[in-house]
This record gives C-alpha cells, structure tokens and sequence, in this order.
C-alpha cells in the first residue's frame, strides 16, 4: 500500500516518509468527527500552504485532499474559523460592515416593513456580532445546497462541507483585503465588488475541481447553490425566531 499523501510505500500505521496516518480514506462521518475535533483543539501547521495552494491550484488541491493528501494542509474547520475571525477582526480595526452585517440589517429592514414580530433583532444581533460561529452555522447550509446542485458528481455532504470550509476561509481573506481598501476609498463600489470576487472564487473552484464540466453548467449550479443557500438560511431564520417565541 502506498501514502495517498506522498505516494512512498507503507509499511505500517503511519508513512515512514511523511507521517501520514496509512487508514486515511474517503471523508465520512467517524473520520470526519475526528478532523473536527482536532479542528478545534488542535491548531496544526499548513495554514500559509493551504492559503497559496487555494489561490494558485485550487482545483487540484481540494482533489487532493479529499483524496487523502493532507498532511501538508491546514484542517478545514479550524481554516474557516482562523480565517472568518481574521476577518471579523480586521473590519473591527477598519469600522467596516461584515457582508452578514449587511445581508442581515438589509432583511431586518425588510422585516420592519412587513411588520414581522421583534425576535428578528435578537437573533440578527447574535449572528451580527458572532460573525465566525454564523460562518460556521451556516457553513451545513451552503454545503446542502452545493451538495444537492451538484449531486451527480459522486461527492457525499460531508465531503462538500470540507470544500466549502476552504471555499469559505479563501472569501474571508477576499472580504478582509476589501474591507481595508473600503475603509481607504469609502465608495459602495467596493463593497458591490467584494461580493462579485467572493461568488466569482466560488464559482472559479468548483468549476477547476468538478472539472471537467461546461462552463454554463458549472454556472447554472452555482445559481441553483446560492438560491437554495437563501431558502435554506430563510426558513432556518423564521425556525430560529419561531424556537425564541416559544421560549418566551
């Protein structure tokens, strides 16, 4: 048996050459646990790597890793949290809106109009001011849509939660460099453009990793990730509001 890491020949519980784990397989959930916890009590080396091969090979990277190559990368939980707090922080330096901040007062304004009873603050409030754990709660959401829009290229759920934890931790460093140019420019433009280069990274990925596959497909489920993500998000907003009224 070879290292799905290195590919030099094991011999053994882990790879002589580079330390791999030899059980590593396909991402399911026992293993998935495992990675989770050591996502949260364990902070391991391969952050800048994993930052650079997102950037420059990403495709062929997330490949890589979901098919056991993955002593050289950063655990994907604890990239998304590193990463969304990094950000967090920086638009606290910089008084600038998260893009939760935005999407949330833009629908509690909706809401206000509409007369929807006086939960929604509350819970906006929590998302608002908690920007890494909303990332991360809202992390499952995304990954059923992406999982649903692109069921038939064989990858289970737990599998697109890893590629959405990297997808998510690469937009957050996006947002981090647009919110210091917005607190330099202070032009809606800039905001406008952080959202198009997140979604643009978005779809650039998944295009390289389910590649090969036609461009207006890869857009069109893209389209249909991001519209059941807003339905999926809705319904979990008016769950969570309906729970807070019946604890009242």
């Amino acid at each position: 048996m070879n290292c799905k890491n290195c590919g030099y020949a094991i011999n053994g519980n882990y790879c002589s050459q580079c330390g791999q784990d030899s059980s590593i397989g396909r991402i399911n959930l026992p293993n998935f646990i495992h990675e989770l916890s050591e996502s949260i009590f364990q902070i391991d080396k391969g952050l800048f790597f994993t930052i650079k091969e997102l950037f420059l090979r990403p495709g062929e990277s997330l490949n890589e890793f979901i098919n056991g190559k993955r002593k050289n990368h950063f655990k994907p939980i604890a990239y998304v949290l590193t990463l969304s707090a990094v950000y967090f922080v920086i638009t606290q330096i910089t008084h600038q809106n998260t893009w939760i901040d935005d999407l949330l007062s833009g629908w509690l304004n909706g809401a206000k109009e509409q007369n929807v009873k006086n939960e929604a603050p509350i819970i906006i409030t929590w998302f608002s001011k908690n920007y890494a754990y909303s990332t991360l709660l809202l992390l499952p959401l995304f990954s059923l849509a992406s999982y649903l829009s692109f069921f038939k290229f064989d990858k289970n759920y737990l599998e697109h939660i890893v590629i959405n934890s990297y997808i998510t931790g690469q937009q957050a460093i996006l947002y981090a460099i647009f919110a210091i140019m917005g607190s330099f420019l202070k032009n809606d433009l800039v905001e406008i453009s952080s959202l198009i280069v997140s979604i643009s990274y978005a779809f650039w990925v998944l295009w390289h990793f389910f590649s090969p596959t036609k461009l207006m497909n890869t857009i069109l489920r893209l389209f249909l990730t991001y519209t059941l993500y807003f339905i999926f998000s809705l319904v979990l907003l008016f769950a969570t509001m309906g729970f807070h009224t019946l604890l009242r």
